[in-house]
């Protein structure tokens, strides 16, 4: 707003304007008149940069126009017959009119009062001094001085003495605001400084009650992991135990079976693998049929002993030439006769076990219909094996 009152410049330069026109009328120097042409142009510059209200813009312009037509004949007269009639004329009377107009929108210092009135209100905002609220009233009760005697219409000066009044309010409004606040940040100050104390022993007790959590947990944690480490290394006991044992009895029937597999390669075994009956485990399965091999081979070769004992025995009785000779070989005949009955009676209780077993499986599927499984159907088979083995030895010894 104080801009639209800043005609400084404009002022000089009409008063440069005056005065090479006052030159010229005295010298009668072609370069015043130049120096008035250009002072001419560099005002029309100054009128248009200015921030004067446009009403007032125009005036100015249109005087200064007038200024300008006429000023050429006055100079031209002058420099010719140097007539200048006392300085007489339009241009003068549009000179006069023109600075009646700046006198109008005059206030002096203006603009560098309102720098002032800026400068105070930063320094205290930036200090906080009460000695720039002193200063910054001062400068606008000179301001208002100003603009109470400065010819400025009546609706310019209420205008401007308003605007001044509402920024010092506002500015009075804000120092108080800012004493109220530093009030309140002193309150805050000390209430904090009442409470720190109080906050730290709540943080401290905090800390310690968080210490002591953590190390219950800690510790808590630790006997949880010994727990589970102790669990672990039992189980791991339990298996191991589990399966040495499980092992153990594994390779003690296999090595039971490998040494009667020697036995049977290089001797005549007479032992026989532990079974358990109606065991399902392949190892036992293995037994069972060594075991079998066994009772198949042990039954040939007593038959097959048998019989050539027998055959002997009847040999001699026909060879005897003597009555102790015969009745040696009847003894020995009757002794084979004997041996042969118990082979028999073996062989005939292993055919009644296998019978057994069919008739048992056989019951079974009848009482339950369809429901055949690979254990029954398994130890059909064995049972018919082992008679027809048991069958073909006394096929062969009967041959």
């Amino acid at each position: 707003m104080s801009a639209q009152y800043y005609v400084d410049p404009l002022y000089t330069v009409l008063l440069q304007i005056r005065r090479s026109e006052k030159d010229l009328a005295l010298r009668r120097d072609p370069a015043y008149r130049e120096r008035v042409r250009t002072l001419i142009q560099e005002f029309r510059q100054f009128v248009h940069a200015s921030e004067l209200r446009a009403a007032v813009k125009q005036k100015l312009l249109s005087e200064l126009a007038v200024y300008a037509r006429t000023f050429e004949p006055y100079a031209e007269n002058a420099l010719k017959t140097g007539n200048v009639g006392g300085g007489m004329g339009a241009f003068r009377d549009a000179a006069h009119r023109i600075e009646a107009i700046l006198r109008a929108h005059h206030v002096p210092n203006l603009e560098t009062n309102v720098y002032k009135l800026r400068r105070q209100e930063k320094d205290f905002l930036l200090r906080g001094d009460e000695a720039y609220v002193t200063k910054l009233v001062d400068i606008a009760r000179t301001l208002r001085s100003q603009i109470a005697a400065s010819p400025l219409s009546e609706t310019d000066k209420a205008l401007l003495a308003g605007l001044l009044l509402d920024y010092q309010q506002g500015f009075l409004q804000l120092v108080a605001q800012h004493a109220s606040i530093v009030t309140l940040t002193r309150e805050v100050d000390a209430a904090a400084r009442q409470i720190a104390p109080l906050i730290t022993a709540n943080v401290n007790q905090a800390n310690q009650m968080m210490a002591a959590r953590v190390e219950a947990i800690t510790e808590s944690s630790q006997a949880s992991v010994r727990l589970g480490m102790l669990s672990m290394y039992g189980a791991l006991a339990l298996a191991l135990v589990f399966v040495i044992t499980l092992t153990r009895r594994i390779v003690r029937k296999v090595r039971q079976m490998a040494g009667l597999l020697d036995d049977l390669a290089y001797g005549a075994p007479t032992a026989r693998v532990p079974t358990l009956p109606g065991g399902r485990d392949e190892i036992n399965a293995m037994a069972e049929s060594l075991n079998a091999l066994l009772e198949h081979r042990a039954n040939f070769l007593d038959c097959w002993k048998t019989s050539i004992n027998e055959m002997i025995a009847q040999r001699d009785l026909d060879r005897a030439n003597s009555e102790a000779a015969r009745d040696e070989a009847i003894t020995a005949l009757r002794a084979a006769s004997t041996a042969k009955v118990q082979q028999l009676n073996t062989i005939r209780e292993s055919l009644l076990h296998h019978a057994e077993q069919i008739v048992e499986i056989h019951q079974r599927l009848r009482s339950a219909p369809g429901d055949v499984n690979t254990d029954d159907v398994q130890a059909l088979e064995h049972a018919a094996q082992g008679m027809v083995t048991l069958l073909e030895v006394l096929a062969v010894d009967h041959t």
